[in-house]
């Protein structure tokens, strides 16, 4: 076959593919052959029907088996021979078989532009130092206290008060009509903890269950439901139910009780020990993301508007299956409308540029999998997808999800090394070093 390259762009190139007229012939010949060896038509013998007749009935049904077979076996070899590599699925076009017996066929292949490769090496990161006083760990504990709270029927009737969970129906008006995208029926809400309104709360508080009142409340302009920001608007409240809230104490009995722990100050430790993990999670992320900041930053490249268009399409598709895994069914198409694909530019294009970093970063620094690493990701999906290692190994090593588990391992390598050799500081020292200057 015959392959060249017309440049469209520095990010664009066009492959060109001519397979010769002796290969293609020769190709319908034996297409032609076969088929007239099974097909009957009226006024013909099987085998004898002639062949431009062949060619009138299924000259395009051939041509299209044998186009797509042409393509599916020379398109791989031609990228290999021009050295083109696609960042996305290339569409194949201009196909034609020529009038001297070729066939060609043309696709537009969208690659990596040349980009030099910011320095990585001995980056100035920001890195918060772990801290969890007692005050912190005080407040998860409450947390926890709070979430195992029991909530009981009142005894006997008195005024509510903060921290009671009461049971009501909120209808809000604007401007003189029902706002039914505000009206809550049946909703538990808890006083005191300001969830509808910032100064409903405080009315709720004295009065008994089956108490109805009216109350104005203003919403400031930065209000997030756009109907009510700025105005003031009138709600009536109806108070179904009261219930009291019952708090555990902290003590070895509720430590106990929430994790199996002999003892609170067990329970405490298993607490802290949460809390830095978390932390470390934290500030590690946080790491990871001025690593990404500053060398995406710094590649000053055009990327293909096509590769970008691929990885909205791709953002978009990930945020329809949390929903979907979710059981909630939401009609699909309002995902994918101009507005929603204009949100997702910015990030789609920051992850194309640092895949294509990471890619770059780690042929230069030849990092790779080794035997063991593989094999620790077959078994993983192994477990996760419940298909046994063996079969996973023989059937799936090809796979996207594979594929995706070892890029997961490449760019964590990448992150590690920036990490090794980065200037790491502390935000704290710094403002403190700022002041006494």
């Amino acid at each position: 076959m015959n392959v060249s390259v017309i440049d469209l762009s520095a990010s664009q190139k066009k492959l060109l593919v001519e397979i010769p007229a002796e290969k293609v012939q020769k190709e319908l010949g034996a297409r032609y052959r076969d088929l007239g060896k099974s097909v009957k038509i009226k006024g013909f013998r099987p085998g004898k029907v002639p062949l431009n007749i062949l060619k009138s009935y299924y000259g395009k049904n051939v041509q299209n088996e044998v186009s797509s077979q042409f393509i599916q076996e020379t398109f791989p070899e031609a990228l290999r021979e021009t050295e083109l590599k696609p960042l996305v699925e290339v569409d194949v076009s201009e196909m034609r078989f020529e009038d001297n017996g070729a066939f060609t066929y043309a696709a537009v292949v969208d690659i990596c532009p040349p980009f030099e490769l910011a320095e990585y090496r001995g980056l100035n990161i920001h890195r918060d130092k772990i801290r969890i006083d007692e005050k912190i760990e005080e407040a998860e504990l409450e947390k926890i206290r709070q979430q195992h709270a029991q909530l009981h029927t009142l005894e006997t009737e008195r005024a509510i008060q903060e921290g009671d969970v009461v049971l009501i129906d909120f209808t809000p008006w604007v401007d003189e009509v029902v706002f039914q995208k505000g009206s809550a029926h049946d909703y538990m809400m808890e006083v005191g903890k300001k969830a509808i309104h910032p100064e409903l709360d405080a009315h709720v508080v004295g009065r008994l269950a089956g108490d109805s009142f009216s109350v104005e409340l203003d919403y400031p302009e930065d209000a997030p439901i756009r109907e009510i920001a700025g105005k003031r608007i009138r709600a009536d409240v109806v108070i179904k139910e009261v219930k009291e809230k019952i708090v555990p104490d902290l003590n070895d009995e509720f430590a106990r009780e929430v994790g199996r722990f002999d003892t609170l100050d067990d329970f405490r430790k298993t607490i802290r020990e949460q809390l830095v993990q978390r932390e470390e999670s934290r500030i590690s992320a946080e790491v990871r993301r001025q690593i990404v900041d500053t060398l995406v930053g710094q590649m000053a490249v055009e990327l293909s508007q096509r590769v970008i268009e691929r990885e909205i399409d791709h953002l978009i598709g990930h945020l329809q299956h949390q929903f979907e895994s979710q059981g909630l069914k939401i009609d699909t198409s309002r995902f994918n409308t101009p507005e929603v694909r204009a949100d997702y530019r910015s990030q789609a294009e920051r992850n194309v540029r640092w895949r294509l970093i990471v890619q770059k970063i780690a042929d230069r620094e030849n990092l790779q999998l080794s035997e063991e690493e593989q094999e620790d990701i077959y078994r993983e999906v192994a477990r996760l997808t419940r298909i046994d290692l063996e079969t996973i190994k023989r059937d799936y090593a090809d796979s996207n999800i594979i594929e995706q588990y070892k890029d997961g391992r490449i760019v964590d390598k990448v992150f590690k090394l920036i990490e090794s050799e980065a200037v790491f500081s502390d935000k704290t020292d710094e403002q403190n070093q700022s002041n006494q200057e």
